[in-house]
C-alpha cells in the first residue's frame, strides 16, 4: 500500500496521504505535512462519521474534499469504517489528485483486504445510527438506558438546531471523548454539553445551542 500511496504523492501540491480505520487508527502512511498526529487522527474520524452519515441518508457518496487556508484535503472511502485521506497545498489540482486516488482505489481495496481480511479488521461491518450514537448505558431493567439515550438524542436535535448537519460528526467526536473520561452517566452530561458548547466557534450559535438544553445544566 506504501507503494500506491507514494503514486499520489509524486503529484504536484500534494504533502502526503494515508489510510485510516476508525477502529485501528493509521493503517499506512506517507505523510509528509507539519500537521499534529492527533490533528491527522481528528481530520481522519470526522471524514469516517461524514462517509456514515452519507450511508444513513442513502448518499451514496464517493469521495469529499475541503479547502482551506493552508491545506487542501481530499478523503475517499475505501471501506465502511476505512477512508484514504490525502492533503495537498492550498492551490494543488484537487480535480487531477481526486482523479489519480479514484484509479488507485480497486488496487489499495485489494491489499487493504490482502493484509487486514475482514475476519480481523473491525471495519468490515455496516455502519448504524447506533454506531454512530454509541452503546447507551445499561441498567437492571433497561429503563435508565432508555432514558440516557433519550437525552443523548434531545441534546443531539438541539445541537443540529443550532449549527446543522454537521451536528452529528461533532457529536460523535465529542461523544468518544467524554466515555472515555468516565461512564455514560446522566450525571456527566453537563461535562458532554460544556465539550460540545467549545466546539462551536460562532458565540451566537453556542448561546442558541446552550438555550435549548439549558434544562440539562
Amino acid at each position: 500500500m506504501r507503494k500506491l500511496l507514494g503514486e499520489i504523492s509524486v503529484i504536484p501540491g500534494v504533502t502526503g496521504s494515508c489510510i485510516f480505520d476508525k477502529t485501528a487508527g493509521v493503517l499506512c502512511t506517507d505523510l509528509q505535512t507539519e500537521l499534529p498526529k492527533d490533528m491527522t487522527k481528528s481530520v481522519c474520524m470526522h471524514f469516517v462519521r461524514l462517509l456514515q452519515m452519507g450511508r444513513m441518508n442513502k448518499l451514496d457518496i464517493k469521495s469529499v474534499h475541503f479547502r482551506f487556508d493552508r491545506y487542501a484535503v481530499i478523503g475517499m472511502s475505501l471501506d465502511t469504517e476505512v477512508v484514504l485521506l490525502t492533503i495537498c497545498e492550498a492551490g494543488a489540482n484537487c480535480s487531477l489528485v481526486a482523479t489519480t486516488v479514484a484509479m488507485l482505489a480497486d488496487d489499495m481495496r485489494d491489499e487493504l483486504f490482502e493484509k487486514f481480511p475482514p475476519s480481523s479488521t473491525p471495519a468490515m461491518t455496516v455502519a448504524t445510527e447506533e454506531d454512530i450514537a454509541g452503546p447507551p448505558v445499561q441498567d437492571d431493567d433497561g429503563r435508565g438506558a432508555e432514558a440516557m439515550l433519550l437525552l443523548l438524542k434531545e441534546i443531539e436535535h438541539a445541537l443540529a438546531a443550532a449549527i446543522g448537519p454537521l451536528a452529528g460528526m461533532v457529536m460523535g467526536d465529542c461523544q468518544d471523548r467524554w466515555r472515555q473520561s468516565g461512564p455514560s452517566a446522566p450525571a456527566r452530561l453537563p461535562e458532554l454539553i460544556t465539550m460540545l458548547i467549545r466546539e462551536i466557534k460562532d458565540p451566537r450559535l453556542a448561546e442558541d445551542f446552550k438555550s435549548r438544553i439549558r434544562h440539562l445544566l
